[in-house]
């Protein structure tokens, strides 16, 4: 079954039934995120499903150079969609950041991420306090601008809590419409369908070094295991602060984040002012 991989890689490439997801839905199919989603998305809203499957088929259509894409950036359904509906919604869009962006050294613990690394944890995030380790953290960089614009906040780790803590409740009760998500450019490729399935518009933002190549290095990063810490370039960094402070802000200097679960929301004394 293993030699399977390579002939639903070509399917992904030749675009099959315009899908770029086969290579990944026929490595997961047994696994438990796999499951969950199929069981508590797909099969309980199957119209949803296959209308917004249907959205999916004409996004993948419409896109040119659409691999080389995965390893940049990607707006889902568009650029124009994605701003119009952010400026629309009440809340801000969710902020994903991977795991994999902590700081990390396995001979020096002083030199790694204080709260950890494979979880939703954050120093910086629960308490509002730093180490000097943190500040060249980019979770630290691009949450303290989400606090400042109030976007929520959602440290990503396995497939499965993705799932959880963000797919389901979209599809269900619609609380997270809108998302900027930075992944490695697997991701990006297995994560679109979800995406439409669930109802979110979304910026994808890929990671421009660190990041996992294929579903081998992918599954162990999944299950916890990476070595390699993620980086983003100062143009995509840039990119990624101007796309956030330019949304909405609050008028209080006395800001923090609450958590629920493992999403962080941005918290004020005072109520919230738009940013013009």
């Amino acid at each position: 079954m293993a030699k399977l991989g390579p002939f639903f890689d070509r399917l992904d490439k030749k675009s099959f039934l315009l899908f770029h997801v086969w290579e990944f839905a026929y490595r997961s199919f047994f696994k438990e995120y796999a499951r969950l989603f199929f069981l508590k998305a797909m099969l309980k809203h199957p119209l949803k499903t296959i209308k917004r499957l249907r959205g999916y088929q004409r996004f993948i259509k419409a896109q040119e150079n659409l691999f080389s894409r995965y390893k940049k950036s990607l707006v889902v359904p568009d650029e124009e969609a994605f701003h119009n509906r952010t400026r629309e919604l009440e809340e801000r869009p969710l902020l994903g950041l991977g795991f994999c962006l902590k700081p990390y050294d396995p001979k020096d613990p002083s030199r790694s991420c204080p709260s950890g690394r494979a979880n939703h944890d954050c120093l910086y995030l629960e308490t509002g306090r730093t180490q000097n380790i943190c500040l060249g953290c980019a979770i630290y960089r691009l949450a303290k601008e989400g606090m400042n614009s109030g976007w929520s906040v959602y440290i990503m780790t396995s497939a499965k809590d993705i799932a959880t803590d963000f797919l389901l409740p979209q599809i269900e009760s619609d609380k997270f419409p809108a998302a900027v998500l930075l992944l490695c450019p697997y991701s990006v490729q297995a994560i679109l369908p979800s995406l439409f399935i669930c109802g979110i518009d979304a910026y994808l933002a890929a990671y421009d070094s660190g990041y996992c190549k294929d579903y081998k290095e992918w599954r162990l990063a999944d299950l916890g295991s990476k070595e390699d810490r993620t980086s983003l370039s100062g143009e995509s960094m840039e990119k990624l602060l101007n796309l956030i402070s330019r949304s909405y802000t609050f008028a209080s200097s006395s800001r923090a984040f609450k958590r629920e679960c493992n999403i962080f929301y941005p918290i004020s004394l005072d109520k919230p002012s738009s940013r013009k």
